[in-house]
């Protein structure tokens, strides 16, 4: 009997200890879940707001399609309306064209007719003078390569080397920005030029 008695103490601390174990093990199971329900509130949060940062980086992308498509068709208006400024304001130069032409062809009167041309040129020139155009300086000028093209050269002992003699076409320059280079001779002394 002694030994039941032994044995029954035996189950019972052993009850008592598994019931300890499962008593810890339950609360660490509750405190688990706590732990989880507020990782689950922080994932949602955390869910939402990279929905919300999304949908707001489609609208950005939405709107700037939007903007470079409307900046666009606004430089293309732009573009169109400047072309068209400009062309109604050589109209009438062209009618004067017209007008010079219809006028030589009648009268034969040349010094007339070269006379009216020279008009129209000086219509020419101050209309795109106004637009900004003006014409890049050559003879008497040293040698610039960013405004200047050499396309031939001379051998003079009255100039220095280097110095334009010559402009086989006018260069232009458009609100600050090279339109076209000055065609241009330039001298270039041989060694058997003796200097002045």
């Amino acid at each position: 009997m002694g030994e039941t008695k032994g044995k029954r103490v035996g189950y019972k601390a052993k009850y008592l200890e598994t019931e300890a174990e499962l008593t810890q093990a339950r609360r660490e199971v509750s405190i688990l879940k706590q732990r989880l329900k507020g990782v689950e509130k922080e994932l949602e949060l955390t869910d939402r707001e990279a929905k919300e940062y999304l949908d707001y980086l489609v609208r950005l992308k939405r709107e700037i399609r939007s903007f470079r498509q409307r900046t666009q068709r606004e430089k293309e208006i732009l573009k169109e309306s400047a072309a068209e400024d400009l062309i109604k304001e050589l109209l009438p130069i062209l009618d004067d064209f017209e007008l010079a032409i219809g006028s030589a062809k009648k009268s034969k009167n040349f010094s007339g007719f070269a006379e009216g041309v020279k008009m129209i040129f000086n219509r020419m020139r101050d209309l795109l003078k106004k637009q900004g155009l003006r014409p890049i300086k050559t003879k008497g000028e040293e040698f610039d390569p960013h405004l200047h093209q050499a396309v031939g050269t001379a051998d003079s002992k009255k100039y220095p080397d280097n110095l334009i003699v010559e402009e086989m076409r006018r260069g232009y320059i458009l609100n600050d920005k090279v339109l076209r280079p000055a065609v241009v001779k330039v001298n270039k002394r041989s060694s058997e030029t003796p200097e002045k």
